[in-house]
């Protein structure tokens, strides 16, 4: 296929054909949330444990003690903050948080490998004009053993380049300074030689799907495919480092405007699902696929909110369930941090923080709790509990904020104006994830089809994009209202 003719074919798809792919491109942008939901279980049974030694206390006693309305702590106040803090980390904390990252990192890497299975395989489908969902889904199903066998094989082909070079490292420090040429050297072949690595793994996923293989011959195909298609290969660079460096432009942009959170749903949206259809599109050597007749910006989010109203009035009980577990996080956090509320911290709601004009605010804040709204939902493929982890999480993160502060009522005026709207949002895309999390376990179990599953998928999109003008009005109130309200109460 000519590179031109792959351009078109994910033209085609994108652009006509969005809700056919990029829910399972969401599916993997969510697997950061399962893999964090390992550290957080982590943080809070160290916080149990602390808290049962009596260590929290101790650091709160001692926080308790210092006026943090001056403009500067002083040395010995830093010094004080330092040591109660270096008390919490006893060798029973270390070991579970240790133990949590590295569950992180493990749970992490088989929820991708499962995530890229279904990716290739949607991808191709939409490629050769199929259901798209319906293969991501069959496919993930199919083939998810020989993914993760693939990610493993490819974690330790960079260890195997890494490996020689952490030990003479590790020598030149503890037996010879003069291996740190050595050191230095192989740090230089380090980059042709993790490049070389990428170019053997890169259609990898590709030969597994399209050509039925395991990892082992998908290597030597994938190393071929390179070999005999340089110019394609060259090109896909070319793309990449052009999109690498509009993604740069973009990225300095928004953050010089104050809205690099945007960048999250460039990235989901546009840059992993352009990158990687075309790279299935390139080892396909398909004709170009046909464009259909666009839809409408307007078309879709009408059919969000349809079913976003569809949602919220057939499964009311999720609803609940969503809000309870984020209630029962609030009082937990509210109950665990009350007794050590700083006294001497006090807010001052003279002037809107966020500036007299904070449209960059309001921007920051519809994109993070957008974003955060896709990955509780699509999270939930693990049989959601990662959602679980995360409703129960932020509410006790709300809560302790709560505790923390002298005055209650002051915490209740600074979150309630654009709570009332952004809490419910919130559980509803909690209640979609735990939806799709018991749609993910009746496949599993046999109980529900491929197809049942896909369905699911293509409406927890529509869902997603109705919930995007509720946090937009969410994120206007709590920009530009919320300081008023919390003024007047004071």
């Amino acid at each position: 296929m000519k590179f031109s003719d792959a351009s078109s074919s994910v033209r085609a798809v994108l652009l006509s054909r969005p809700a056919t792919i990029l829910p399972v491109f969401f599916a993997g942008t969510s697997v950061g949330m399962v893999a964090q939901s390992v550290p957080i279980v982590g943080v809070v049974l160290a916080y149990l444990l602390l808290l049962g030694s009596g260590r929290i206390e101790s650091v709160f006693t001692t926080i308790q003690g210092i006026d943090f309305n001056q403009s500067t702590l002083s040395e010995a106040e830093s010094e004080r903050i330092r040591e109660a803090m270096m008390e919490l980390f006893t060798p029973e904390v270390i070991a579970i948080l240790v133990l949590s990252v590295i569950g992180a990192i493990v749970v992490g890497i088989l929820g991708r490998a499962i995530a890229e299975a279904a990716q290739v395989h949607t991808t191709t489908a939409a490629l050769r004009n199929e259901p798209a969902l319906l293969s991501g889904v069959a496919g993930a199903s199919d083939d998810w053993w020989t993914f993760i066998k693939l990610a493993v094989v490819r974690v330790l082909a960079y260890l195997f380049l890494l490996t020689p070079i952490g030990i003479l490292a590790y020598l030149s420090v503890t037996v010879s300074p003069a291996l740190f040429l050595l050191v230095f050297l192989g740090g230089l072949l380090l980059i042709p030689g993790g490049f070389l690595v990428y170019l053997l793994f890169m259609f990898v996923p590709q030969a597994i799907v399209i050509d039925g293989v395991g990892v082992r011959t998908g290597i030597r195909r994938s190393g071929r495919f390179v070999w005999n298609n340089k110019a394609r290969v060259g090109a896909y660079f070319v793309v990449v480092i052009g999109l690498v460096g509009i993604f740069g432009f973009v990225s300095f942009f928004f953050q010089l405007l104050g809205v690099g959170r945007l960048l999250g749903i460039v990235v989901a949206f546009f840059l992993l699902p352009t990158l990687g259809v075309l790279k299935t599109a390139l080892y396909l050597d398909k004709s170009p696929l046909e464009p259909r007749a666009r839809g409408s910006v307007r078309g879709a989010f009408g059919r969000g909110l349809g079913e976003l109203k569809s949602f919220v009035f057939g499964r009311p009980g999720l609803v609940v369930v969503s809000t309870a577990l984020f209630a029962a996080g609030t009082a937990g956090g509210w109950l665990a941090t009350s007794q050590f509320a700083l006294e001497s911290l006090q807010t001052d709601v003279s002037q809107n923080v966020f500036g007299a004009l904070p449209v960059d605010t309001f921007v920051m804040l519809t994109a993070n709790n957008w974003l955060v709204s896709i990955s509780a939902a699509f999270s939930g493929l693990a049989f959601g509990a990662p959602t679980v982890i995360a409703l129960v999480f932020n509410g006790l993160i709300v809560g302790a904020v709560v505790g923390l502060l002298p005055d209650t009522s002051l915490a209740v005026a600074l979150i309630a104006p654009h709570g009332i709207i952004e809490i419910p949002a919130l559980a509803i895309a909690g209640a979609l994830g735990l939806h799709l999390g018991g749609s993910a376990w009746s496949y599993v179990r046999g109980s529900a089809t491929a197809t049942d599953l896909a369905g699911e998928l293509g409406r927890a999109y529509y869902i997603l994009l109705g919930l995007l003008p509720v946090f937009v009005v969410a994120a206007f109130i709590e920009a530009f209202v919320t300081w008023w309200v919390a003024a007047a109460l004071t």
